[in-house]
């Protein structure tokens, strides 16, 4: 069991260290445009946000894929296919449970949903604050004010 949960939380930090690096360049590409929220039309803010929602999905597919390799590495799964879809629905705590990790393993999915849980917090809370830079209800009403 401590094998696992080493293991586990190994992930858990290497898929934390990908996601603040998403994070931090994501911020870097969109930094001018989040200081000039003024300068930019409603609609592409929007396009912009659109580019950040892309970055994050790309983010949380290496994430999930990372937990996948764990998994065909450790034995636990046949195919890589399989450890993907496994591993995408453990990170979304979908868990349909058609596939299943021995009981030897099963201690790393329930950390790989936690981990799941905190990174899509982190990319929500990294939209909202963006969202509400750009679309600040003044600016939207001054927008529709002016269409």
């Amino acid at each position: 069991m401590l094998l696992q949960i080493i293991s586990a939380a190994g992930v858990l930090l290497t898929t934390i260290f990908i996601h603040g690096t998403a994070v931090m360049l994501l911020f870097h590409i969109g930094q001018g445009p989040l200081t000039g929220t003024q300068k930019l039309a409603a609609s592409v803010r929007l396009g912009v946000t659109c580019f950040f929602v892309i970055g994050f999905l790309i983010a949380h597919i290496i994430e999930i894929m990372v937990w996948a390799a764990v998994y065909r590495l450790v034995g636990e799964l046949q195919s890589f296919e399989e450890a993907v879809y496994f591993s995408a629905i453990t990170f979304a705590t979908i868990g349909y449970g058609d596939i299943t990790l021995s009981p030897d393993w099963r201690l790393a999915s329930a950390i790989e949903g936690v981990n799941g849980i905190l990174l899509f917090g982190w990319t929500t809370a990294f939209l909202f604050k963006v969202s509400e830079i750009w679309f600040a209800r003044s600016e939207v009403h001054r927008d529709i004010a002016r269409s």
